[in-house]
C-alpha cells in the first residue's frame, strides 16, 4: 500500500484525493496547506489520517510514501524537489516547472535521489491515448504529415483567478496549452522551430493563442490554447492514407471512443476504462515497484521537451512570468552522499583561492536558467565566473549581477570580467566598459579582468598605464590579456616591469587537446607550442577558452563525423553548428588525438570529452579551464573530470602519440 500525501487543497487537489479513494493500493495518508484549518476541513472530507499547515511538515512525515504537488504553477519545481530530497516519490501536477530549467532541476533532483518523478498528464495515462499511439506507430493512416490540438475554454475575468494572476503563471499556455503540446510531441516528436502568436490580457497572461509546431520535411502542428475563448477540445492527427479524430483527448470517460477515418470509411474504436486520474496513480506507483525514476506514461524527456516547446510559444509572443525576473527558490539539487567536487587553488595575485573550473556566462537564455545552472556549480565547489562585457549586449553581466546580489555570494565568488573587444581595444574604452560593467554586474570590482582583444596597432604602454590605474583604483584587482600573442604579451610583461608597474597575472586563450585548426570568431588565438613552453618556464595562470572543442569530443561529434547528426536542438543562446564543428576542429591530427582520447576514456572507464578536460587540467602550469556547460548533467560531467589522473606519460601520449 503506497501512502500518499497531498502538497495544496485546491479542485485538482481534491479530485486527486477522489481518485486515490478509487484506486487499488493507494492510500491518502495526509494533506498540507499553508493554514492549518484548511487542511484539517480538507483531510476530513477525505478521509486522510494527518493534516499538515506547512508544506514542509508534511514532508518531515515518515508516513507518507508518495507526494502530489498541487500547488499554483511557481512552487511546483520547488515542491517537487523538496519532496525528492525528502525521499518522497512524486506526482507534480502539470507544469512541472514554469519552464525548461525548472523541469531539468526537478529531473535532475530524481536522478540524484532515486524518486519517482512523473508529471501529472493523467490523459497520457490512459488506454485511449495508448491505442491512438499504437495505431499511429503501426502506419494505420499512413506516414503523419499534420497535427492539430486543441484545449481552451472560457473564463469571466477576474483580478482574483490564478488564471488571470500573472504572479502565478496564469494564462493558457501553461494551464492547458501544454496538453495540445505533449500530444503533438507523443505523435512527431522534437519540433525543429516553433512559431506563436497570441494575446495578452491586462493582467500580462496569454488570454487565446496559437502555435505552429514545424518538423523537417515540412511536417507541422498547430496547436492552441484560451482562457477568454472556448475551442472545440479536440486532435486530428492526418495521414498520407487516413486520419484519427479524437473528440475528447484530454478527460476521455468510462466509456471512450474515437474515429479512425481511411479508405473512404469511419471506424469508431472504443473501450472502457478505469476513473481517468487512477491511471497516473498506478503508473507512478509501478515504477517505484521496479525501482525507476520514471514512469514510461510520461518520462523525463517528454516534461523537458514539453517545457522547451512552451517556453519557446511564450518567448514567440513576449510573456514572461513575475517569478521569472528573480531567481528561483534556492534548493541543493546535490545528493546528500555526493562525491562530487571542484577543488580550488591559488591564483596570485588574488586573495581568494580560484576553482579549477571557471563556469563560462556567455549563454543563459534566462536567469532561471542561469541560476539553477551556477546554485549547482557553487553547491559542488565552483566559485569563479567568466563573463564579458560584450556578451550578449551586457545581458550575460545582468543576469550575473542579478544572481550574485539575489543569493549574497558576491565575497564568495571570483568575477572575471572583459572588456575592449574589437573595435573598441583601445585604452581610452577599458574606463568607461569596466564603468557600465560594474553597473550591470551590481558590484564595485571584478576580481581578474581580461583585455578581450589585442589590437597590435597600440603600444603595449598605453595598455600597461590604462590598465594600472583601474588597478590603483580598486576596481580590479589583477589582470590579463585575452586573445593576446605571445610575442606581445612578452612585450606587456616587459614594458611593466620597466616601469616598476604591475604585469599580466594570467592569459586567457584558446587552449584544448583538439588544437583549432580556423579561427572560431575573428581576433581569436590558441596558445602553440611556443606559449606553452613560456607558461611553463614564467608559472604564469591560463584560462583556456573552448576548453573541450565546443562538442568535439561529444557523442554529438561522432554523429556528425559519421554523417549521421545534424544540428542540436538548441537549449541556451549560443549552441555549436555542425558548420563551426569542421571548419573549425576537423583535421587529420585533432582526428588522431580524439581517437586516442577514446581509447584512454574506455580503458578508464570514463567519456572522451572527461578525458579531455583532464589533459587541460594536467598541464606543466596554472589552468584554470573555462567551462560553457548548457545542462545540470554536464557541469557534473565537467566536475568529473577532475578526477581522471593523467601522467605526464598520458598526457604526451593524448597529444602526440
Amino acid at each position: 500500500m503506497m501512502r500518499w500525501g497531498i502538497v495544496g487543497t485546491g479542485r485538482i487537489a481534491a479530485t486527486f484525493a477522489e481518485a486515490l479513494e478509487a484506486s487499488e493500493g493507494a492510500f491518502l495518508q495526509a494533506v498540507a496547506s499553508r493554514a492549518r484549518s484548511t487542511a484539517v476541513a480538507f483531510a476530513t472530507t477525505h478521509g486522510a489520517p494527518d493534516a499538515h499547515a506547512s508544506y514542509a511538515e508534511l514532508l518531515d512525515n515518515p508516513a507518507v510514501d508518495a507526494v502530489y504537488v498541487a500547488t499554483p504553477h511557481p512552487m511546483h519545481a520547488e515542491w517537487a524537489i523538496q519532496a525528492l530530497r525528502a525521499g518522497k516519490h512524486v506526482l507534480c501536477e502539470k507544469p512541472m516547472g514554469m519552464n525548461h530549467a525548472e523541469v531539468m532541476a526537478a529531473t535532475y533532483a530524481a536522478r540524484q535521489h532515486q524518486r519517482v518523478l512523473m508529471e501529472a498528464f493523467m490523459y497520457r495515462c490512459h488506454p485511449q491515448t495508448e491505442r491512438i499511439a499504437a495505431l499511429v506507430a503501426d502506419g494505420s493512416i499512413g506516414e503523419v504529415r499534420h497535427l492539430t490540438a486543441q484545449f481552451g475554454y472560457h473564463a469571466a475575468f477576474d483580478e482574483q483567478s490564478r488564471l488571470f494572476a500573472n504572479a502565478l503563471g496564469g494564462g493558457g499556455i501553461l494551464d492547458v496549452g501544454c496538453y495540445p503540446v505533449s500530444f503533438a510531441r507523443l505523435i512527431l516528436g522534437e519540433p525543429d522551430s516553433v512559431q506563436a502568436h497570441g494575446h495578452l490580457g491586462g493582467s500580462g497572461v496569454d488570454e487565446w493563442s496559437a502555435a505552429q509546431l514545424c518538423y523537417a520535411g515540412g511536417t507541422s502542428a498547430q496547436v492552441a490554447t484560451s482562457i477568454g475563448v472556448l475551442l472545440d477540445n479536440t486532435v486530428t492527427i492526418y495521414g498520407t492514407q487516413g486520419r484519427i479524430h479524437v473528440a475528447n483527448p484530454w478527460l476521455p470517460g468510462r466509456d471512450w471512443s474515437f474515429e479512425l477515418h481511411r479508405q473512404g470509411g469511419v471506424e469508431t474504436i472504443s473501450g472502457k476504462a478505469k476513473p481517468l486520474y487512477v491511471y497516473e496513480i498506478e503508473a507512478l506507483q509501478k515504477a517505484a515497484d521496479d525501482g525507476q525514476v520514471e514512469a514510461p506514461q510520461m518520462r523525463h524527456a517528454d516534461s523537458l521537451g514539453n517545457a522547451r516547446v512552451l517556453d519557446a510559444w511564450r518567448n514567440a509572443i513576449n510573456l514572461t512570468y513575475e517569478s521569472e525576473q528573480v531567481p528561483p527558490a534556492r534548493t541543493s539539487l546535490k545528493a546528500a552522499a555526493s562525491s562530487m567536487a571542484i577543488t580550488s587553488q591559488p591564483l596570485a595575485p588574488l586573495a581568494k583561492p580560484v576553482s579549477r573550473l571557471v563556469m563560462g556566462c556567455d549563454n543563459q537564455p534566462n536567469l532561471s536558467h542561469a541560476s539553477i545552472m551556477w546554485d549547482h556549480f557553487v553547491d559542488i565547489g565552483g566559485n569563479a565566473f567568466d563573463t564579458a562585457h560584450i556578451y550578449g549586449e551586457g545581458r550575460m553581466e545582468r543576469l550575473l549581477g542579478t544572481w550574485q546580489r539575489q543569493r549574497g555570494v558576491r565575497e564568495d565568488i571570483v568575477i572575471i570580467g572583459k572588456g575592449a573587444h574589437t573595435p573598441f581595444n583601445t585604452p581610452e574604452h577599458i574606463g568607461p566598459q569596466l564603468t557600465q560593467s560594474l553597473e550591470r554586474l551590481q558590484t564595485d570590482y571584478v576580481d581578474l579582468y581580461f583585455l578581450h582583444r589585442d589590437n597590435p596597432d597600440i603600444p603595449v604602454d598605453e595598455f600597461v598605464s590604462a590598465l594600472n590605474d583601474e588597478l590603483a583604483a580598486g576596481r580590479i584587482r589583477a589582470f590579463g590579456g585575452s586573445n593576446w600573442t605571445l610575442e606581445r604579451t612578452r612585450a606587456f610583461n616587459l614594458a611593466a616591469t620597466e616601469r616598476g608597474l604591475v604585469g599580466f597575472a594570467a592569459i586567457s586563450n584558446n587552449f584544448s587537446l583538439a588544437r583549432m585548426v580556423n579561427q572560431i570568431w575573428p581576433g581569436t588565438e590558441s596558445v602553440d607550442d611556443a606559449f606553452l613552453a613560456y607558461l611553463s618556464e614564467t608559472q604564469m595562470a591560463l584560462l583556456p577558452w573552448s576548453s573541450q572543442a565546443r562538442g568535439f569530443f561529444t557523442p554529438w561529434a561522432s554523429e556528425v563525423l559519421a554523417q549521421r547528426g545534424g544540428e542540436q536542438k538548441a537549449v541556451t543562446t549560443m549552441e555549436p553548428t555542425v558548420a563551426e564543428l569542421t571548419r573549425t576542429w576537423v583535421d587529420e591530427g585533432n582526428l588522431a588525438r580524439r581517437a586516442r582520447a577514446e581509447e584512454l576514456a574506455q580503458a578508464r572507464g570514463t567519456s572522451m570529452i572527461n578525458i579531455a578536460l583532464a589533459y587541460v587540467l594536467h598541464q606543466p602550469f596554472p589552468t584554470f579551464p573555462l567551462v560553457g556547460p548548457r545542462l545540470l548533467s554536464e557541469i557534473d560531467s565537467c566536475a568529473e573530470a577532475m578526477s581522471c589522473a593523467l601522467t605526464a606519460d598520458d598526457v604526451a601520449w593524448l597529444e602526440h602519440g
